[in-house]
């Protein structure tokens, strides 16, 4: 039996109206940088130091980013990249126009990853407990929703069950640093607070850099729980203010 294992809870799908259909959502349980990768991969077959993986991998990140930026097909074990420009052009003769249009990355899953993944052993978990769930957001000063967001300005927070309700002092939404030495930032102002849409004004002296976000509420469809529940949201989002730096791993990939 493959060690490879994903552990998925199941929601009920709201996409019908058939009674007691789910959806399964896979349970996301961390985040891997290139100095893990390095690390596991010394534990298990090599005898070169983790600090030299790690920099091959970094070099072999900036070449694969300048190949996809340049219009090259790469292709990995993870999948194939190739760059795509959204936005329309009113004429043939309109220029690129960064206010309009945008660069992003396509993705298909690659042989290797193909493999792994029919060898994994899926496990559902049953009925997920039915709490906050974000499913994105939204910078409101530029429009993008490509995992970056302003310092000082409102983002728009889409998901459910994420209305931030109760008495607990920990209810609210929060900023974490992906810096291990970092430190939370808990939200001050929610300017719309609803079940499937917050818009939170980003602290104003956060930190250029990488942050997770989450939030903790007793909101319930029926009627408010007795103990915060808390989610993360499992994607890693930047500042939009040259924060982020060589770690910054976060890919736009539609």
């Amino acid at each position: 039996m493959s060690d490879i294992k994903l552990y998925a809870d199941l929601y009920d799908n709201a996409l019908t109206e058939k009674e007691g259909d789910c959806v399964a959502r896979p349970r996301i349980n961390g985040t891997l940088y290139n100095a893990d990768i390095a690390r596991r991969i010394v534990e298990k077959r090599t005898e070169y130091r983790p600090e030299t993986i790690e920099n091959i991998l970094k070099m072999a990140d900036d070449e694969k980013s300048i190949a996809i930026a340049s219009g090259m097909s790469v292709v990995d074990g993870v999948g194939q990249y190739l760059v795509q420009i959204k936005g329309a052009f009113a004429r043939a003769t309109d220029p690129f126009d960064p206010k309009i249009h945008s660069l992003v990355v396509s993705y298909v899953s690659g042989k290797t990853l193909r493999k792994r993944l029919l060898e994994t052993v899926v496990e559902t978990n049953g009925a997920a407990t039915v709490g906050p769930v974000i499913g994105g957001i939204t910078d409101s000063s530029t429009g993008k929703d490509d995992g970056t967001f302003t310092p000082g300005m409102p983002i728009v927070v889409g998901g459910s069950n994420i209305k931030i309700v109760g008495s607990n002092e920990a209810n609210g939404f929060y900023f974490i640093p992906a810096a291990q030495d970092g430190t939370t930032v808990k939200a001050a102002v929610i300017v719309h607070n609803n079940p499937s849409q917050l818009t939170v004004m980003v602290p104003a002296n956060l930190p250029a850099g990488d942050y997770y976000i989450s939030i903790t509420t007793q909101y319930g469809r029926t009627a408010n729980v007795k103990e915060p529940r808390t989610y993360k949201f499992p994607v890693l989002l930047s500042t939009n203010t040259g924060g982020g730096g060589d770690d910054d791993d976060r890919p736009v990939i539609e």
